[in-house]
């Protein structure tokens, strides 16, 4: 889904990065400064400093990304809004993959920049979306009309041969287009 910068600061009431430069304010404001408080790069600080993901700050870290899991000889044959699919060496177990993933996207920032991508688009306003998960696997026939909230937290998940789980659990209201 980990090079210390070290600015220290603290959030303040209005949501600036007290001794940065930067402000993280609205509905993901404490999200964001948490991540910002945790990064470990002086790129991901940036990503992170304004609160808000760039496009082209969601480009450098797919690049830093696929660059550093290039370097340990694993491709990264697809990276969308659904996931990453890699390609490893077959001299790479799966555990050394995994591991590996993990280094990479702690180095990139993967996590948390996709995560905050993805979100602030799909989930703008940071509100609960399980209902819109809900409705959405009803919408597609994933589930019966007598589905529910205890149901999904309950861990019963729709399975589907095609994208629509993955489509109503990434973006159960549909604002990426899907």
């Amino acid at each position: 889904m980990l090079a210390t910068f070290g600015l220290s600061g603290c959030a303040n009431s209005n949501g600036q990065l007290a001794g940065e430069r930067g402000q993280a304010s609205g509905s993901w404001a404490a999200e964001v400064r948490q991540q910002f408080e945790r990064a470990s790069s002086p790129e991901i600080k940036e990503a992170l400093r304004d609160g808000v993901i760039s496009d082209q700050e969601y480009a450098e870290m797919k690049q830093r990304y696929a660059a550093c899991l290039s370097a340990a000889g694993i491709a990264l044959t697809k990276y969308d809004f659904g996931g990453a699919v890699l390609n490893q060496p077959p001299s790479m177990t799966a555990d050394e993959t995994h591991n590996m993933e993990s280094r990479c996207s702690d180095d990139s920032g993967e996590w948390p920049i996709a995560m905050f991508y993805v979100q602030m688009r799909v989930n703008p306003s940071n509100k609960d979306l399980r209902q819109a998960m809900i409705d959405c696997f009803k919408s597609k026939g994933l589930v019966g009309p007598g589905y529910g909230l205890k149901d999904y937290e309950a861990g019963d998940i729709p399975s589907s041969d095609d994208n629509s789980v993955t489509s109503c659990t990434i973006d159960p209201e549909g604002r990426l287009g899907g």
